[in-house]
This record gives C-alpha cells, structure tokens and sequence, in this order.
C-alpha cells in the first residue's frame, strides 16, 4: 500500500480542531456580555430618571406663569431659559410637551425665522480614521453580531405628536417611565418621561434622552479585553498542537513509514525508528514494532533454514533409493534382489517418517497459537503419562516419578503438547537404557517455577554435543540401532513447544563421583500458575 503524502497531518486537525473548539466556546461564553450590559442600562436609566425628576421640578418651578385666568401654566420663553441655565452643567437631549400636548421645545432643534434646525452630533469622515480606529470598528460591528441585546427595540421614526414619543401621553397622566432602544444608527439611546406638575397639577411632560454610547463603549473595551485574551490563547494552543503533533503525529507517521518499507523488503528492517527512551505510548509502540519486525526476520529466517534442511534430509534417502532401484534393474540374483527391496523399504519407510514429522514441525507453529490453554494438575498429569509409557514400553518399575505427596503443580498451557514432550523424552530415555537400568522422572517448585527432570543412566551425551541434539535433523542414536528410524526431528520440537510455553529445555550429564558420567538429565522448566 502505498500512502499517500499530506501537507497537514490528519492528527494535528484533530487536535486543533478539539482545542479551538473549546476554546471558541469559552471565548464566546466570555464575549456574552448581556447581563453586564443590562446592568449597565440599568444604573444608567435610574440615573437618567434621577436627572429628569429634577429638570422636571426646575420647569415646574422656573419655566412657568399664570395665564389670564391666573393658572399656572408652562412657558417656551421661560422653560428655554431654564434648560439653558441647566445646560451647561448637565446637557440633556430635553423635549417639553403642555398638558395640552403641543410640543414648546426640543433642545436639539433651534428656532428662527425658517423654522426649526435640528442639531445633529456627526462623527468624523471614515476616511479620515486611523488604520487602528478602523479596525477598531471592524471588530466592533462583528463583535454586535453576538446576541447580546435582543430584547431592545428600535427608536419610534416618524414622530410627529406626542402620541409617537415613548411613555409621553402616560406622562401627561402622572406616571413616570424609561426605556432603552436603538436609533436609527443602531446605537443605545436611554429615554425617561416624566409629568411637568405643581403640586399635583399635570403642567405638562418632558422626555429626556441620552445616547449610550458610553455603555457600549464600556461592553466593548471588556469584549475587546477577552478577544485579545483569547487571541493569546490561541496563539498558544497552536503552538501547542504543532509541538504535539511534532512529538505524537510526526513520530506515528516515522513508524508507519517504516512499516511500508519493512512490508516491501525485510533487509530494511533496521530501518523502524527507536523511539524506546520515550516513556510513552509512542516509545511502547517503537519497541513492539522493532521486536515484532526483528521477531518476523527470524521468523522467516528459520522457514528458508527449514526448507533448505527438508531439501537436504530428503536427498539422502531419495538418493539411496534411486541407487538401489538403478542397482535391482541390473542384477539378476534373488539374494541380491531381495536385499534390494530391502533397503528400499526402509528408505520408504525412512522418507514417510520424515515427511510426518517434517509435516508436524511445520504445523507446530499455528497449533500452538490456536490451541486452547488451561490450567492443570501436573502431578495427575505426570502419574498417568508414566502409568501409560511404563505398559507401552514394558518398563514396569523401572519408569519411575518422584514429587511430593499431596501436592498440586498448576501450569498453565496446552495438555497436548506438553505430553507430546514428556512422552518424546521418556522414549528418547529408554532407547538409550541398559537392561538394568531405570528412568527417573522428578517434579519439584522452585520460586514461581515448576521443575521437571527425566534422567536416565544411559552413556552420556559428548560436551560439544549437548545444544547440538536440539537442532533440526540432528540425531545422537545408540549404536545397536538401525539407522533411519528417526527423523531428528523430536527435540527441536519439544524445545519449540517449551518455548512456546514461555519455558525452557536442555540437557546435561549426570556427574559420578568417581569415572565417567552416570546418565543424562533432561530438565524442563516451565512457569507456575500456582502451587498448592
């Protein structure tokens, strides 16, 4: 398979995309200023209707006269020279309706001969803004685009009578009331209506407005406060994210890269990196791919072995076979042809012993890895496999066991070929017993290992010798017996299925106290799954 290359590892999109995620929430749960700016208003609509009670008692009390009738009533002439006086301590948007609701002022309009100029407060050209005030303002709009004010409805157009003014027919009434909206520009603009009166004499309304701007300002310098923070934290997160993906993604895909090239050609498997000095899962992953892929070098490294050695134990008795044949077609004697076909059937005989066992050794490998594995007795186990060989072998009191009484030896494994093994050892053992000798097998515990040796006093096996008779082919047979009855196939078996119990197999003499070696010892060794 071959992968295809990615500018930006899939790894690092993920891991900004979960960190920018919850980052995003967060800084938009900061940026939600509704609630700070609902208290905001509200602080400013009480002040605002604090300030309007008192422009409401100076007009009530400076901005009237009696009329004919001697009724007090309220005056343009008096209640602009009383905003004026106020003006310059507290400027105020002020519109001022009669109790008949004709409108007499509004602060932002002045009277002439043409008629009424509305004043109007304008910002300065945009073009004339500094790059920073325009960004300013760019982060602004979309900073509003956040649902923070709702509930605020936009300022009445069109007025015309008092009706059109918010909350100013109810002042004509006695009541006070405030409201908050947007102005035709889209910023915050307070209003407060109140009733004009003497006593408890209605003279007419005033409504006060004022822009607010100054909340606004205020909710922003804190949005801005946050969208800074977070632009640091976001800063840092992707530094984060390139510095995780540098020791998580890059060190994966180093490792994926090498498996492809150890998929195409096992000579490059030196070339998977060492990630062991990481104390990690990364550092995990490196060491169980290095040995797997140096497991499966040796692994493979051993089929070619094999079959090199298959090829080469099968020659021999197909060579000697094709002799004899070549030799029986050209002699005429029965003696010699009788003799003939004799050794043609023990090399017959020979290669189909070679072929079964060569067939199990290559079969040894998946069998293991499917057999099912439990715990069992070894003591039991062993009782019954000496009762079973002793019949077999006609070794009745001389294949003897020895362990402890009334005591379990738990192994955990395959029941199968753990006998395959002991019972390979005990007829290994008694091709090699002298007619008085014995076989002694013995079981014992040693830590949380289980100990198990077969020992026999048969002539001892040469120094050079005693790893050798393990490997493949080899066979150290006794000298009485008829060549080709074993293939050398059995102990490198066994030691592959020790190993495979996570145990281990050798051989020893005996030591005498005086002479030569008295026997052989095969010891095996495997794990305790428990002794009682």
């Amino acid at each position: 398979m071959i992968r295809t290359k990615r500018y930006i590892s899939p790894i690092t999109l993920r891991i900004l995309a979960v960190n920018i995620g919850a980052l995003l929430i967060l800084a938009f749960g900061l940026l939600y200023t509704g609630q700070y700016e609902r208290e905001l208003i509200d602080q400013a609509q009480d002040s605002l209707q604090t300030e309007g009670r008192l422009l409401s008692a100076a007009l009530a009390g400076g901005g009237v006269r009696e009329n004919l009738l001697g009724e007090p009533i309220l005056t343009q002439d008096l209640s602009l020279h009383m905003l004026r006086q106020l003006a310059d301590s507290n400027p105020l948007h002020t519109i001022l309706f009669d109790k008949g609701g004709r409108l007499l002022l509004d602060s932002n309009q002045l009277q002439g001969p043409g008629g009424a100029i509305e004043m109007v407060d304008l910002d300065p050209p945009f073009a004339s803004w500094p790059i920073s005030k325009k960004i300013s303002y760019g982060v602004e709009k979309t900073l509003k685009l956040i649902p923070t004010r709702l509930d605020i409805a936009a300022y009445p157009k069109n007025i015309k009578g008092i009706e059109t003014y918010p909350g100013m027919v109810e002042a004509l009434r006695g009541n006070e009331s405030s409201g908050f909206w947007y102005d035709e520009d889209g910023h915050l603009l307070l209003t407060a209506s109140l009733p004009v009166q003497n006593l408890k004499n209605v003279l007419g309304a005033v409504m006060v407005l004022r822009s607010g701007k100054a909340i606004e300002e205020a909710v922003h310098n804190v949005q801005m406060t946050v969208l800074k923070l977070f632009l640091w934290a976001l800063l840092t997160t992707l530094l984060l994210s390139i510095y995780l993906t540098e020791t998580i993604g890059i060190p994966i895909l180093r490792l994926a890269e090498a498996a492809e090239k150890v998929e195409q050609s096992l000579l490059l498997k030196d070339s998977v990196p060492n990630f062991s000095y990481r104390h990690d899962e990364i550092g995990v992953l490196s060491t169980s791919l290095r040995s797997m892929t140096a497991a499966l070098s040796e692994r493979i490294d051993a089929i070619g072995n094999f079959a090199a050695d298959v090829a080469h134990e099968i020659k021999n008795p197909l060579a000697s076979l094709k002799s004899a044949v070549e030799t029986f077609m050209m002699v005429e004697e029965p003696e010699r042809q009788k003799k003939l076909l004799s050794i043609i059937g023990n090399d017959i005989d020979r290669l189909d012993r070679l072929i079964t066992d060569i067939s199990a050794a290559s079969r040894l490998d998946s069998e293991i890895n499917r057999a099912q594995k439990s715990t069992f007795d070894l003591a039991n186990f062993l009782q019954n496999i000496v009762r079973t060989e002793a019949e077999n072998l006609g070794l009745k009191d001389r294949l003897l066991l020895h362990m402890e009484k009334d005591r379990r030896f738990l192994v955990t494994g395959n029941e199968v070929k753990i006998s395959q093994v002991i019972d390979n050892l005990i007829q290994n053992a008694a091709s090699f017993l002298t007619p008085d000798g014995k076989i002694m097998i013995s079981c014992l515990t040693q830590k949380d290992k289980i100990i198990l040796n077969v020992d026999n006093n048969g002539p001892p096996i040469p120094e050079g010798k005693l790893e050798t008779i393990f490997e493949r082919f080899y066979s150290e047979r006794p000298e009485s017996e008829r060549f080709g009855l074993h293939s050398g196939l059995g102990l490198s078996i066994s030691r592959q299925i020790i190993r495979a119990h996570k145990g281990a197999i050798f051989a020893r003499n005996l030591p005498s106290e005086n002479g030569p070696p008295r026997g052989v010892r095969f010891t095996i060794i495997l794990p305790a799954g428990a002794t009682v």
